[in-house]
């Protein structure tokens, strides 16, 4: 994780006025809100603003003075670990739920260890510090504003650093789901008793798009319609790329809900759900400006991502690093595009609707394969919800 000079990096991407920066730094966020002092630091021959302790800035964020013990972290959590339901390279995801019934979800990521996990090594302090604070700005965006809203974004509930014996509970689950669905990650029982880790919990989601049933093309347009307004939303509020928005990243439940409502630059956006609501999730690649600082994840190095094949999934990683010119911290909200298409391919592939004769069908099949053809030509999500949502939005509005 890396975090530049917003205006620095902004200059290598576009030419900005005089007076376009002179607006930008009236209404900047200060960055003494971040309770590490900053320092520089030269990567590939850049000079980059880093917290000099991405440790007590974690912690700060935590409202911890030192890492607590798992024991801890779940009589904090008051839920009941039921099963495990997911994982990453990085980590494992299981499923809570509170005495109130309520769901959530928990993530364990192991830090600064030794011991390689699932062929990677460990992620740092520094290097999970974007995914804390990504996490909690886009979390934040479902606060109403009438400038920048969503509540597309998953929710984050709590972030806590703990340190420990991955606790026999939790292993148990592990090896439940192992046998069920075969895991591809190595079985946290081994790692040591001092062992670090960062645990977020979120709200739970529902399904993820992989192998989703939708009932026709209808819905599955409404659930694309919510992810292209929900990334507008954080690419104008944040420069934000997600860089990784595969199937296995959106969430998908039933929802009551007739339409759901959205604010960019100030103008108000309501789409019907068709009885689903999207939620993104992951923001281990993302980048985003927060507090005049760019937070991003530096690919520049990790040939393997860009080398596999397979899937078109692999097509997109490639795509963004030519967009990027394999510079991570420039904005390229070209990016976002690209996982948009990504998308539409997957939804237009699909060939499990339970109805696929009815007119909604195939009127929504047809936009959707339509949409695919013209939809690389846009530049940003941005242009794409002008183009067809609403009329030219005020950037003037937006806030930095």
């Amino acid at each position: 994780m890396y975090m530049n000079n917003y205006q620095a990096s902004q200059s290598m991407a576009e030419t900005a006025s005089s007076d376009e920066l002179r607006s930008s730094e009236a209404h900047d966020v200060s960055v003494h809100q971040f309770v590490a002092p900053l320092t520089w630091r030269m990567v590939a021959d850049r000079r980059y603003l880093f917290p000099r302790s991405p440790k007590n800035e974690i912690l700060a964020r935590c409202g911890q003075q030192e890492p607590i013990s798992f024991e801890q972290a779940l009589a904090n959590l008051d839920a009941i670990v039921e099963r495990k339901i997911g994982e990453g390279v990085y980590g494992e995801v299981y499923l809570c739920t509170k005495p109130s019934g309520v769901q959530s979800v928990l993530k364990l990521i192991p830090i600064e260890g030794g011991l390689m996990i699932n062929g990677e090594k460990q992620k740092t302090y520094d290097e999970i510090l974007s995914e804390v604070i990504i996490s909690a700005e886009l979390s934040s965006l479902r606060q109403h504003n009438v400038q920048f809203s969503t509540d597309g974004f998953v929710e984050l509930r709590s972030v806590s650093c703990l340190v420990g014996k991955y606790p026999e509970r939790l292993v148990k689950l592990w090896e439940e789901y192992d046998e069920k669905h075969g895991s591809e990650n190595d079985c946290p029982s081994e790692f040591p008793d001092e062992q670090l880790y960062i645990a977020f919990e979120t709200a739970f989601g529902g399904s993820d798009l992989d192998g989703f049933r939708f009932r026709n093309a209808q819905q599955a347009f409404a659930i694309y319609a919510q992810i292209v307004l929900m990334l507008a939303v954080a690419e104008k509020r944040y420069d934000f790329e997600h860089r990784d928005l595969h199937t296995g990243n959106v969430l998908i439940e039933p929802t009551k809900e007739l339409e759901r409502t959205y604010y960019l630059l100030g103008e108000e956006i309501i789409i019907q759900t068709h009885g689903l609501k999207a939620t993104i999730i992951d923001y281990t690649l993302s980048r985003i400006v927060h507090g005049g600082l760019c937070l991003f994840n530096d690919l520049s190095t990790d040939e393997e991502l860009f080398t596999a094949e397979g899937d078109y999934q692999f097509d997109i990683y490639r795509n963004m690093k030519s967009a990027l010119q394999n510079q991570w911290n420039l904005h390229a909200p070209k990016t976002n595009v690209y996982w948009l298409h990504y998308l539409l391919d997957k939804l237009t592939s699909l060939r499990n609707f339970r109805d696929r004769t009815s007119k909604a069908h195939k009127a929504a099949m047809k936009t959707m394969k339509e949409l695919s053809q013209v939809l690389l030509r846009f530049n940003s999500v941005h242009e794409i919800v002008c183009h067809y949502f609403v009329r030219r939005l005020d950037e003037s509005n937006k806030e930095n």
